[in-house]
């Protein structure tokens, strides 16, 4: 990928935990954005499929794939990401987004969301999302309605 001198340069957080079954459409998903620059870090929750492994083998190959040290347990997501927000270094990067480690994203996700935060002034933004089943089910889960006064707090972002 070529990058342009005016594309933004986002940190992407991805907490993993045996997610090896996901991994390489989702990180195609993300390396391969559109007009951004994207370096991907990534914390693994100890586990039991290769995701490990995976990593490791990626982030020789590409280094765009920055992988936080092996070996914790982190019980969740949430603590993995904490993990993560303490551990990454920002400095020269532009935005920060976080990760699911079984989300695909449309390959604007990051432009479009970048060109959003500037033209709305915002600190954050949030998207919807599409929930699919094995069964071929599909359903977009809303979350760009106005917010009301404690969302921040109480609605599950859609990333």
């Amino acid at each position: 990928m070529v990058i342009g001198l005016n594309e933004s340069k986002i940190a992407v957080l991805l907490a993993a935990h045996n997610g090896v079954a996901w991994l390489k459409e989702q990180v195609d998903s993300i390396l391969n954005q559109h007009k951004v620059e994207v370096t991907l870090f990534v914390s693994v929750d100890r586990s039991s499929d290769g995701t490990e492994v995976w990593f490791d083998k990626l982030s020789k190959q590409d280094n765009r794939v920055v992988i936080l040290p092996h070996g914790q347990s982190f019980g969740g997501a949430a603590p993995n990401f904490f993990r993560l927000i303490r551990d990454v270094d920002f400095d020269g990067f532009d935005y920060v987004s976080f990760a699911d480690q079984d989300d695909i994203w449309h390959l604007n996700k990051l432009k479009r969301a970048t060109e959003q935060l500037v033209l709305n002034k915002a600190d954050a933004y949030s998207s919807n999302v599409t929930a699919f089943w094995p069964s071929g089910k599909e359903q977009i889960v809303f979350k760009s309605q106005l917010q009301c006064k404690w969302d921040y707090l109480f609605e599950a972002a859609g990333l």
